[in-house]
């Protein structure tokens, strides 16, 4: 953002409380600051792989922290400021935190102020009422690059501004550990935010929140309960005091406390499901009993306040209706039958799993462990998979994400993603793997192709054919790994390393190859790319057809950019690109000067080499000061490594004369 706001709204929930068991026994003034050295780029807050200790630990009065304030750090760290907050006489205050770069605040465990992110010192504010009592406060902050600032200010009673909380009324735990070590910490890597319900909200109100009978659970026959942290428990007889078992976590990334309603679905086709909701969000939850057990399995359902949701009984949005745990996996079953072309990859799916402790007082953490699937298995009618996962364990929340390409056989996305299992004992009941029906074959020519002169540039197999741009083979990262390997007929980029190229150059040709990004990503097909000493890349020679998520990437927001463009300078008059995870079929057409971009069977667009809007267009450009840039007669084909995962087969070419 640029302008500096303040985003001020009253939060109506639950009062925040006071808490009494949480109160350390020994206090003392301030607050603690834990300070880490992360020593990379960041983009948001970041998650530490637990274990690690603080390169600094500080006690600071209040949180009033100028740039420069930071005990000699700069750039690419991340503190942790924890303490109490003693509040005399309820009171409805205004708090507002100012940060350069992100940051969020936490009254008693739950999420008052979400500013993560990059941007300058900006601030955003929120109402809150807050009984007598203590508090517990956390402040997490991270800084990239750039300024660094960091204030918590309030407007208390009888306050007329806003103003650094007073110290006076801060205090820390005494007998928290100060312990620190040096050097870089590690991170366990974020989860992906993409489209709405794709790793973040879903996009509103349900599709099937109509007017139909539902139950809301009344204070006198209660079934279950949903507690603070997110717990989701059942309630069956309180008056017995009977121990109430943890069926699921329903809120696995911001704490609960929010008291929301609960509410029984009476819809044949969501048969024992219950909706869960909150003040901003809405969970369906789907218990299933395992050895006289409960547990079960919580999706996010609908984004809206507190009004009690209604659903239709029919199908009429594709989702996951099940996740139901198995000895050897998971079996998903949808609302609608999949696509016949997808389900069956294990790439598709992404599967976490991280202990939580049911009587601890905070939320399960991530420890980024990913558990590979070993296969999945689509029943015969494409309402089931089954995935193969080993080593599932109980007393863990089960992450499981669908990953592209997921659609119905309308075409339709999931309404959501993600699923969280809480996994309190494991079935004998094991899932079938099944054998994927026969495909077609993939690179290969028949005869009519070699008939005509087409030749493979990729066999499938290996990447016989290909090197790393100005190197003698596949490019590798930094652990020394290839970043290009052929997997299931496929040349992936796999990981870091760089650009690959053919062995062979080209001059004039149809080239036709199929391409699939990953969710959010971005590559390119380059030609006639020259290796000189003086080109460091392969886009200071080589024109560009992108290739990309348009959904997602930023890129697609401009047709210049989009799948198919003539990167940066000819721009798509459509979006043809199929759903991210498929495959897109692309034709470049070099003849002379004269060059032509094809996507899926549609012509985009074609331009001439060297004309004047050509050179027009390259003077506007960021190509302007490469002055080899698109003037080679012949030279290497190129596919990029733009950080993203991107999959190319059946990749063939064939000679054209100069004229047609």
């Amino acid at each position: 953002m640029t302008a500096s706001v303040l985003v001020s709204c009253l939060l109506a929930m639950t009062p925040a409380r006071a808490q009494d068991a949480a109160t350390p026994e020994k206090r003392a003034p301030g607050l603690l600051l834990r300070l880490y050295d992360i020593a990379q780029d960041m983009q948001a807050l970041p998650q530490l792989v637990p274990g690690q200790l603080p390169n600094v630990v500080e006690i600071i009065p209040t949180i009033d922290i100028p740039e420069g304030g930071f005990f000699g750090r700069k750039d690419h760290f991340l503190v942790h400021i924890e303490g109490i907050l003693t509040i005399e006489k309820r009171a409805d205050v205004t708090l507002q935190l100012v940060s350069d770069d992100g940051a969020r605040l936490w009254i008693d465990d739950r999420l008052i102020i979400d500013h993560d992110g990059l941007h300058g010192p900006e601030p955003k504010g929120a109402g809150l009422n807050l009984t007598s009592g203590v508090h517990t406060l956390r402040v997490e902050y991270f800084e990239n690059t750039g300024g660094e600032t960091l204030r918590l200010l309030w407007r208390g009673p009888g306050d007329a501004e806003l103003r650094p909380i007073p110290p006076e009324i801060l205090s820390h735990d005494a007998t928290a550990s100060r312990a620190t070590a040096p050097g870089p910490k590690r991170l366990i890597a974020p989860l992906r935010r993409g489209l709405p319900g794709d790793g973040r909200h879903v996009a509103g109100f349900h599709p099937m929140e109509n007017l139909i009978s539902m139950r809301a659970l009344g204070r006198d026959r209660e079934e279950y309960e949903w507690t603070k942290f997110g717990r989701f428990r059942s309630a069956t007889d309180r008056r017995a005091q009977t121990t109430r078992p943890l069926i699921g976590w329903v809120f696995p990334e911001k704490p609960g406390g929010l008291n929301p309603t609960i509410s029984m679905i009476e819809s044949e086709n969501y048969a024992g499901q219950y909706l869960l909701v909150g003040p901003m969000e809405v969970f369906r939850f789907m218990p299933e009993t395992v050895d006289g057990q409960l547990q079960g399995c919580a999706v996010r359902f609908s984004y809206q306040g507190m009004d009690l949701p209604r659903v239709t009984p029919r199908d009429s949005v594709f989702e996951m209706r099940t996740v139901r745990a198995l000895r050897n996996g998971l079996e998903v079953e949808f609302t609608l039958p999949l696509d016949p072309r997808v389900g069956w990859e294990p790439d598709s799916y992404y599967v976490e799993q991280w202990p939580f402790d049911a009587a601890g007082p905070h939320l399960p953490a991530r420890d980024g462990v990913v558990y590979p699937v070993k296969s999945a298995s689509v029943s015969e009618d494409r309402r089931r998979v089954f995935l193969e996962v080993d080593g599932l364990k109980t007393g863990h929340i089960v992450y499981l994400r669908l990953l592209p390409p997921c659609i119905s056989e309308q075409g339709e996305r999931p309404w959501a993603t993600e699923a969280w299992y809480t996994l309190n004992a494991l079935p004998q009941a094991t899932g079938q793997v099944r054998q994927r029906p026969p495909q077609p074959p993939q690179n290969v020519l028949n005869p009519e192709e070699e008939k005509a002169g087409w030749r493979l540039l990729f066999d499938g197999r290996t990447t016989d054919g290909w090197r790393g741009f100005k190197l003698p083979s596949i490019p590798v990262g930094p652990d020394g790994a290839p970043g290009w390997h052929a997997i299931d007929g496929c040349l992936v980029r796999t990981g870091p390393g760089g650009d690959i190229v053919t062995e062979d150059q080209f001059d004039n040709f149809e080239l036709s190859l199929e391409w699939r990004i990953s969710a959010g990503g971005n590559s390119g097909i380059f030609y006639r790319v020259a290796e000189g000493p003086e080109f460091q890349y392969v886009w200071q020679t080589g024109p560009e057809m992108q290739v990309l998520d348009n959904a997602e990437h930023r890129d697609g927001l401009s047709s210049l950019t989009s799948a198919g463009a003539n990167y940066g300078l000819h721009a798509v008059p459509k979006d043809v690109t199929r759903p991210v995870g498929l495959f897109n079929e692309a034709r470049i057409i070099v003849r002379g000067q004269h060059v032509e971009h094809w996507l899926n069977g549609e012509k985009l667009i074609a331009y001439e080499l060297g004309s004047p809007d050509w050179e027009q267009r390259v003077a506007g450009s960021k190509f302007a000061a490469m002055k080899s840039y698109g003037r080679m007669p012949r030279g290497h084909l190129a596919l990029q490594d733009h950080g993203d995962r991107v999959w190319y087969r059946n990749i063939k070419i064939r000679p054209l004369p100069v004229a047609p």
